[in-house]
């Protein structure tokens, strides 16, 4: 009964933004509703302690017909652990594919050293990004939030509310995104974001970096990530352009099923 409620009153909400958006923000506070994201998000925080995904990567390319062609394939164990004030990430890879064929363990090493070493220079955000972050009121400084009202389109089958976040200034770390948020579980799910500023070194300078997490339930409580897609544009040394184009889907996660720490202590650097 309170599903079908939350339904019909979106669906009263996405008819008064197409008439009257001013109205409609005023009569829902989305300050409020900011609060309740904030709520939703403390929650699962407080009841995750870390998690474990199969997970698979494919990187590739758009032809000239635009279709998404295949180049590299990495299935991976994805091992994630949150402390109170971070999170500790640790990706085991298990097969590296090089078009369509399994490669030998050496090359596989290799090319896993290549996809960290890249994660790196980009400063790669990833499953362990703590996403809903400019909503929480230490962060909200930093940001100028805006509601945008219903998204006229499910997004996985979801009515969602679109916030518009956008960083007040160009500081490493923060972000520019749109954030569509279930209407019923008020749980993220597709954030599409990009970062405020760009990495830019001597040697390497990022011109465009596109990412976005979606999100899907769990149980009866608790949405975890489900498919990041990452699009980029770069300069690497001698100007040499790199085009990134990848997504990274995840499967079966383990809710605190225990990790070891030693699993995540730096060997080599790596």
């Amino acid at each position: 009964m309170r599903k079908a409620q939350i339904v019909i009153l979106s669906l009263v909400m996405m008819a008064l933004v197409n008439r009257t958006p001013a109205a409609q923000i005023d009569a829902i506070d989305p300050e409020a509703m900011i609060q309740r994201i904030v709520a939703v998000d403390q929650k699962q925080r407080d009841e995750i302690k870390d998690i474990v995904f199969d997970a698979d990567y494919i990187e590739g390319k758009l032809n000239d017909e635009g279709i998404f062609e295949e180049k590299a394939r990495f299935v991976k164990k994805t091992y994630v652990k949150y402390l109170p004030d971070t999170a500790l990430v640790y990706e085991d890879y298990l097969e590296y594919y090089k078009d369509g064929k399994l490669q030998e363990e050496k090359k596989r090493d290799k090319a896993a050293d290549e996809q960290r070493e890249k994660k790196q220079k980009r400063k790669g955000r990833d499953v362990s990004t703590f996403m809903m972050e400019p909503f929480y009121p230490d962060s909200r400084a930093d940001y100028d939030i805006t509601y945008e009202g219903v998204f006229e389109n499910k997004i996985g089958g979801f009515i969602c509310h679109q916030f518009r976040v956008r960083a007040k200034e160009e500081i490493e770390g923060l972000i520019n995104g749109d954030f569509y948020i279930d209407a019923e579980s008020f749980h993220p799910v597709r954030v599409d974001f990009s970062p405020a500023k760009m990495v830019k070194k001597a040697m390497f300078k990022m011109k465009e970096l596109k990412l976005s997490m979606s999100y899907a339930p769990v149980g009866e409580e608790h949405w975890l990530p489900r498919q990041f897609d990452i699009k980029g544009k770069a300069k690497a040394m001698f100007f040499i352009g790199v085009t990134i184009s990848g997504t990274e889907y995840f499967r079966n996660p383990i809710i605190n099923g225990g990790i070891a720490d030693e699993i995540f202590e730096v060997t080599d650097g790596k």
